[in-house]
């Protein structure tokens, strides 16, 4: 027994001398600590079961970042995971996502973490922004054990919240918290953070459908229609998803592009008739290119849908304005009170209706004034003021129809409709001059309107500018030679620039078949180149029961009765003028003076 304990320890000893001898040696040599560093890290290899990550990838929270490149599609994270799928994703569009989707699908069990990961993206993004591309399909959301900055951006989307936490490691980073986007809510306080983070994104991928149509969206949200026309139109290159030909549409006709609108929507509506969303812009549309019949037509199509739709049964009221309906307006005025009294649309008509059917300009007055302390810095509000203010020669909310469209003018000099409305209010004042000054503007702008460039015809007859008003009057008509309103300022200016024999041809030719406000306006036009005084009054008294509301033949006809010094026929005839204007002051202070003259 005690020589096998002496013999294993003489072994022993010639291992460990032989150990430390080598240990010597290595240590002693450049290569030997080379050798030594290896085996060491070797050994801590086989100690560590913990994976390190490749070379490229950078921890976040639980997972790796994907650093997406341009030409290969992605890496890092989802290695492992094909450049073409990725590329799928990157792309973004309905049609590339349910192609990914086809592709990475599997069973739940098979699921590699950052598989279902990328699936989860694909699934989201296709339910939050391109809801019409899947009703047909089944998508299968996977479930998402382990929680990152992908699933976390999203989730913060989907419940409104916009995530400022993924920085701009890559392009998944930059784009997924833009979801947003996608949904109704406004998010104004992080507009310039998504706009940087999407600008980001698509200098990485210029092609991203996806990318280009949330940026659209923002520009959408900030009413920048220019800017999200071009992005979507980018993106209509790689796909004519609902969604993004809708958007197009919609940016197209608050540009007043409505030919380019109209294209777009009635290619829609042939594989979209039932949607609520594209009949509503339809009918919108329509209305902007004065179609008021097919306006009606998509208005009734939205409320068979949905007889509660409180904003179609307004549009319904507004559009039996515009066309002089007021008795179905205000039937429908009258049930929309019944919910609200104080929406802006339903005070702006009710004020028109009062005053243009009811012809009660005060009570106008005081449901606009009523509009101003509820919406005081609404352009619409203030515009229509400015208007009923200029029209009724009265203080709004103690303020001209000139100080109403300047406070307009001041932040947008080349408003149309705050130009045309200050001009009306200086015409109605007789300042001619300033009257012509600002119509030069309105005339130097783009499409500046035809009722806009017939009154720049007449302030420059007022002023004696005959060329200037032939010309205008002139070229207008030769464009519109059906319009109303070119038709008759052409008349104006033929019968006011020394033409008479020309506009006796023309008056004399139109004035069969004519519609009752056009034949009175042409009797009215023919009496001034009557030969006598029975002469004019019988053209007068034809306009008047052409058309009981023509202002200017009754005004002349007082004007005829008062030179003869026949003051009570002046009289009546003044009264039914005031009737139709009963707040214009220079009309009262002349029937102030008849009633001296009669007494």
């Amino acid at each position: 027994m005690v020589k096998k304990v002496l013999c294993l320890l003489l072994i022993f000893l010639f291992f460990a001398e032989s150990f430390f001898a080598a240990d010597y040696y290595l240590g002693d040599s450049e290569e030997g600590q080379v050798l030594l560093a290896k085996a060491s890290k070797k050994s801590k290899k086989k100690k560590s079961k913990k994976k390190e990550p490749p070379e490229d990838e950078e921890i976040i929270g639980e997972v790796t970042a994907i650093n997406v490149d341009k030409n290969r599609g992605g890496a890092g994270y989802f290695s492992g995971i094909s450049d073409e799928m990725l590329d799928l994703v990157v792309v973004g569009s309905a049609e590339s996502l349910i192609k990914a989707y086809n592709g990475l699908k599997k069973a739940n069990v098979d699921y590699l973490e950052n598989e279902r990961v990328l699936v989860f993206i694909v699934t989201s993004i296709l339910k939050m922004v391109w809801p019409s591309q899947i009703q047909s399909l089944s998508i299968e959301e996977p479930e998402v054990t382990m929680k990152n900055l992908y699933t976390g951006a999203i989730d913060s989307a989907k419940n409104g919240i916009y995530d400022t936490s993924t920085g701009n490691k890559d392009f998944f980073a930059l784009l997924l918290p833009n979801l947003l986007l996608a949904g109704a809510i406004s998010h104004s306080e992080y507009y310039e953070l998504a706009e940087k983070s999407l600008n980001e994104a698509l200098a990485l991928r210029p092609d991203s459908v996806l990318a280009n149509y949330l940026l659209a969206l923002l520009y959408t949200k900030t009413e920048r229609s220019a800017l999200a026309v071009e992005k979507l139109r980018a993106a209509a290159q790689g796909s004519k998803a609902f969604e993004i030909l809708f958007c197009l549409a919609n940016n197209l006709n608050a540009l007043g592009r409505y030919d380019e609108s109209k294209s777009v929507t009635d290619t829609l509506i042939v594989l979209y008739p039932s949607s609520i969303e594209l009949l509503k812009l339809l009918a919108r549309n329509s209305y902007d290119i004065a179609d008021y019949s097919s306006a009606e037509r998509y208005a009734l199509l939205v409320l068979q849908q949905n007889p509660a739709d409180l904003e179609m049964l307004l549009f319904r009221a507004k559009i039996f304005v515009t066309t002089g309906e007021y008795l179905k307006a205000t039937s429908l005025l009258d049930v929309y009170s019944k919910t609200n009294t104080n929406s802006k649309d339903y005070l702006l008509l009710r004020s028109r209706v009062q005053k243009e059917w009811n012809k009660n300009s005060s009570l106008a007055i005081t449901t606009i004034e009523k509009a101003l302390s509820i919406y005081p810095n609404d352009k619409s509000v203030i515009l229509a003021a400015a208007e009923l203010a200029g029209e009724s020669s009265a203080l709004i909310g103690g303020k001209s129809g000139a100080q109403l469209a300047n406070q307009v003018l001041a932040s947008e000099p080349e408003n149309k409709q705050a130009l045309s409305f200050l001009i009306q209010t200086l015409v109605m004042e007789g300042k001619w001059a300033e009257s012509y000054a600002a119509s030069k503007k309105l005339m130097a702008l783009q499409n500046p309107g035809t009722a806009n460039i017939a009154e720049h015809a007449r302030i420059c007859l007022s002023l004696s500018y005959n060329n200037e008003a032939w010309d205008t009057a002139s070229s207008l008509y030769a464009r519109l030679p059906k319009d109303e309103k070119a038709i008759q300022v052409y008349v104006e200016c033929l019968v006011r620039t020394g033409r008479g024999a020309q506009a006796s041809r023309f008056i004399n030719s139109s004035i069969n078949g004519a519609s009752s406000s056009m034949k009175s306006f042409l009797y009215y036009q023919r009496s001034f180149l009557a030969g006598g005084e029975a002469a004019q009054l019988s053209d007068l008294r034809a306009a008047v029961i052409a058309n009981p509301r023509n202002s200017d033949a009754l005004f002349r006809m007082y004007g005829i009765y008062f030179a003869k010094q026949d003051y009570r026929k002046a009289q009546y005839y003044l009264r039914q003028v005031i009737a139709l204007n009963p707040n214009n002051q220079a009309y009262l202070k002349l029937n102030q003076d008849l009633d001296k003259l009669i007494r």
